[in-house]
């Protein structure tokens, strides 16, 4: 559903490439730049899944949307998070894409649920970590944009349709990092 969603507020001349259970695959542009909006489905192994699909496809840049769990209360519910680990290009063009539409985010260390909290603040995600590691192995660019809906100190979680409406703004966010690399 979130794939069909990012394709009908932001892509231009768009198609379905591919459908195969939960996971579907888009071709379109943004501003001029060819995207593909790929689902996953659920789990970092469906995300690895994915992201060899892709590597295959001859795909240089990959921008991973998802939610996360926070470890500290800084980060309110709906904080968008770049997740440390991936390739600097892409942090710097999402960073200045922040900028541009006044979108507060935070860069922060990102650790798979069960793993010892190493440092304050950091973020629990399984898909992130493995999604970076392939990365790295198969020479891409990476990005993560994670959105906050659950507090892990606090226990507080966001309802359906706010993280739906925070995922569109970190949606917008990883469009605007594509279109700056």
């Amino acid at each position: 559903m979130r794939a069909r969603m990012l394709v009908a507020h932001h892509l231009e001349y768009s198609a379905k490439v591919h459908e195969m259970g939960d996971r579907s695959a888009y071709s379109g542009s943004y501003k001029d730049v060819a995207i593909a909006v790929v689902s996953s489905g659920f789990g970092s192994s469906e995300v690895l899944s994915c992201c060899g699909m892709l590597m295959k496809l001859g795909v240089t840049s990959v921008v991973y949307l998802g939610a996360c769990i926070s470890t500290d209360r800084r980060h309110g519910l709906g904080s968008v998070i770049f997740a440390g680990g991936g390739s600097h290009n892409l942090l710097n063009c999402a960073n200045t894409a922040a900028k541009r539409y006044d979108l507060a985010a935070t860069v922060r260390t990102v650790l798979t649920p069960g793993t010892a909290l190493s440092e304050e603040g950091c973020i629990i995600d399984e898909d992130t970590g493995a999604f970076y590691e392939l990365a790295r192995e198969g020479e891409f660019d990476a990005l993560a944009i994670l959105t906050v809906s659950e507090n892990a100190v606090s226990g507080e979680k966001m309802e359906e349709p706010e993280v739906r409406s925070r995922f569109y703004a970190a949606s917008r966010l990883a469009f605007e990092t594509i279109v700056l690399a």
